[in-house]
């Protein structure tokens, strides 16, 4: 990672970036945009010399392709990990143009109330934040009422090039179509909108935007104008974390113009920044006829200035800052007229390639393009699909710590908020509804074992995307019959371990469960077994390009939802009592089919996790490489934070029905597993809640990351009771 923010904040780990400003310039353009500003002047105070920055991007005309690899320009980007060790190159390219402050150091997040107006649907609070020792960001807090008693969502609101700052998003002056935060806060957000540094009321008195560029610069002589807004953008994040009304996992920043790339480049070095609209802000720098705006017409980033003859020698460009936000979601509207920003019509081109790059984590469906004619605006009609699509992606969060420690006065009470907590899970594992397929089983072989029929089967989880199983039949049946789902660990053996065919006996929990008289059903998990890709087992490269839009943990989801469809269809099960159980990477696909789907009236997980907030090493569930589970959550994780969610939000999914978690206290996997034995005993309120604690179980045993013959006959016995009784 990039060290320039681990210099500038003692408080994230962060690469620290520019703010930019969407400059609103027009052809012909003069030779000083800013009455307060010269690049010459710059020079002499600065006494900067070209930095000497090498990158892929530098001497070329054309865009290189953002799946390039940096080492092997032959190569394609096929991984995360290749993905980010490029990201953090383009990241350092960029720092090196910003270039970092003189001896700054992070404030305590702090603002004064300057005054405060009730205006009928919301309070508009005027404030200044802390963002150095001798400089404050002044704002307008505009908060929806009745004032929120639970975390908000909230979006930081940044303004076009236009004297008077944050008072056009506020909708006080200047283009009402431009009032974003006003529009924003009526739609229930919470909105902070800032002056960025040149503009509103950082303007002395009688003077033009920029107007005290030169102070600055003697102040911070190796810094920019783009360091310093990000810096800035960052404070306000600080300052926002400490509000009760505000959800530090729902910010989002939204701008036109000057606030477009704004929020653009405080998302890429920000990643406590959830999600991005930019309206209008860039065109590439290789096509644009004035890119000296960015250091000659204006202060931002007077280091690019060294680049510019010929252009073809910056050493970045837009394509590279767009792809750097992913996998956050990202809506970006431009147009194909625009004036400031012309010949965009690239911008499809780039598209694509950015949708790759979000692919990488299966989160295609996270970003919103739309490139359209129209001159340099922001029409309602597409305002209006963006706030859509914010309350999509930033919709509010349940009360988790509340809940948790306050059981749901009732059953309806609870079934409400389970769909709050459903949708909190959904954002970072994605969509978890297999497609619709007609069912469909190819029967391959059926081979007598002893007092069962062992039948190989094939069916489609998705188009063209064909599952092999073993479907087990007890000899002596009835003609409805209880029926199992059995996962697998993480092994290549895939289904033949649990059916008895490889590896450990201890986990072959098919010809054991089909001998008690279950139909069993063992199918292959993605990447094992014979759905292996040329990559080898548990490789989720391969996933990943063809899923662009799903995590792997939701397609093992999709993928145990589409077994329950297959069971259902065999007239010999009872479709009433089908229960799942699984070791280890069984034990995920277990829990989670069970939490999202109520056909599944039990599940039995073995040694299949440790709490999120115990575990030493969260990051396994978001790897840069092989099997990458839930890659969304390395925003998080880069952040810093844990997940906005735990296991037992999980497991409280499948209430009232049957869940029995088994942990082993020397597990290697999960060495804190032991700790998953005490989550689970502390949602049994819910279950006593519908008069049924008996359905839920945990079991804390001495040993490896393995079950003993005991547990397992604690756990049938337990089974049988819930499913197997008809």
């Amino acid at each position: 990672m990039p060290t320039y923010h681990a210099r500038l904040s003692q408080r994230h780990s962060i690469s620290c970036l520019t703010l930019g400003v969407a400059v609103w310039l027009t052809c012909p353009f003069p030779a000083h945009a800013w009455e307060g500003h010269q690049w010459e002047n710059w020079l002499a105070v600065t006494q900067q010399t070209k930095p000497d920055i090498r990158s892929p991007q530098a001497g070329f005309s054309d865009l290189l392709p953002l799946l390039q690899s940096t080492l092997d320009p032959t190569s394609k980007i096929d991984s995360i990990q290749a993905w980010e060790t490029k990201r953090d190159a383009i990241l350092g390219t960029l720092q090196a143009i910003l270039g970092e402050p003189s001896d700054l150091k992070p404030v305590p997040p702090y603002a004064e109330v300057l005054g405060e107006e009730d205006l009928g649907t919301y309070l508009r609070r005027h404030i200044r934040v802390a963002t150095e020792m001798d400089d404050w960001i002044p704002a307008y807090l505009l908060i929806p009422k009745p004032v929120p008693t639970t975390p908000r969502p909230v979006m930081i609101v940044l303004h076009q090039t236009v004297a008077q700052g944050k008072d056009e998003p506020c909708g006080i002056k200047g283009n009402a179509k431009l009032a974003l935060a006003l529009e924003l806060v009526q739609r229930g957000f919470v909105c902070l909108a800032p002056d960025a540094i040149g503009f509103g009321e950082r303007i002395p008195a009688g003077t033009q935007p920029y107007h005290e560029s030169a102070i600055f610069y003697r102040k911070h002589p190796r810094w920019s104008f783009m360091g310093k807004m990000v810096w800035d953008v960052q404070r306000l994040v600080d300052y926002l974390e400490t509000l009760p009304f505000a959800d530090p996992y729902r910010i989002g920043c939204i701008g036109h113009s000057h606030g477009a790339y704004g929020t653009l480049f405080a998302t890429i070095f920000e990643p406590r920044i959830s999600a991005a609209v930019a309206s209008c802000g860039f065109t590439t720098l290789r096509a644009d006829p004035a890119a000296n705006r960015w250091s000659h017409l204006t202060p931002l980033m007077p280091r690019l200035g060294f680049y510019l003859e010929p252009v073809d020698e910056i050493p970045f460009d837009w394509h590279e800052i767009l792809a750097c936000a992913a996998p956050r979601p990202l809506f970006n509207w431009s147009t194909l007229n625009d004036d400031i920003f012309p010949n965009t019509d690239n911008l499809r081109n780039i598209y694509t390639q950015l949708r790759q790059v979000y692919a990488l984590y299966g989160a295609a469906d996270s970003l919103d393009t739309r490139l359209e004619p129209g001159p340099h605006s922001f029409p309602r009609e597409v305002r209006e699909a963006a706030y859509r699509w914010l309350e999509t992606h930033l919709a509010a969060r349940p009360d988790l710590k509340r809940s948790h420690h306050t059981l749901p006065a009732t059953r309806e009470e609870w079934e409400a908020f389970r769909e709050e907590l459903k949708s909190l899970l959904l954002r970072d594992i994605g969509p978890v509804n297999p497609p619709g397929l007609p069912v469909e089983v190819e029967i391959l072989a059926a081979t007598p074992q002893h007092g069962y029929t062992e039948k190989k089967i094939r069916y489609l989880a998705a188009p063209d995307d064909p599952v092999t199983a073993y479907l087990l039949l007890p000899d002596s049946r009835q003609e409805k019959n209880p029926a199992m789902i059995v996962f697998h660990q993480t092994t290549e053996f895939g289904k033949e371990e649990p059916a008895g065919h490889a590896g450990r006996a201890s986990i072959q929990f098919g010809p054991e469960l089909v001998r008690r008289g279950y139909i069993v059903l063992i199918p292959d998990s993605i990447t094992a077994g014979e759905r292996i890709g040329p990559h080898g087992p548990f490789d989720t490269r391969t996933f990943y390009e063809r899923f662009s839009n799903l995590s792997a943990l939701g397609k093992m989801i999709q993928d145990g939802r589409r077994a329950l469809d297959i069971l259902q269809s065999f007239p010999e099960v009872d479709t009433g009592r089908i229960g799942a159980i699984g070791h280890s990477l069984g034990a995920e696909e277990a829990l989670f089919t069970a939490a999202f789907d109520e056909r599944l009236q039990a599940a039995a997980a073995s040694c299949g996790y440790a709490p999120l907030r115990a575990d030493a090493n969260p990051g396994r569930w978001a790897r840069d490489h092989w099997f990458s589970y839930l890659p969304r959550l390395r925003i998080e994780l880069r952040a810093g934070r844990l997940p906005a969610w735990d296991f037992e939000d999980v497991i409280r999914l499948v209430a009232p029905r049957g869940y029995f978690n088994y942990q082993t206290s020397g597990d290697a996997i999960f060495p804190e597993g032991y700790a998953a034995h005490a989550m689970t005993l502390s949602t049994r309120g819910l279950w006593r809640l519908y008069g049924v604690e008996e359905r839920l179980r945990s079991r804390l045993d001495p040993g490896p990351h393995d079950i003993t013959p005991e547990a397992k006959e604690e756990i049938y016995t337990w089974l049988d009771t819930i499913v197997g009784e008809k």
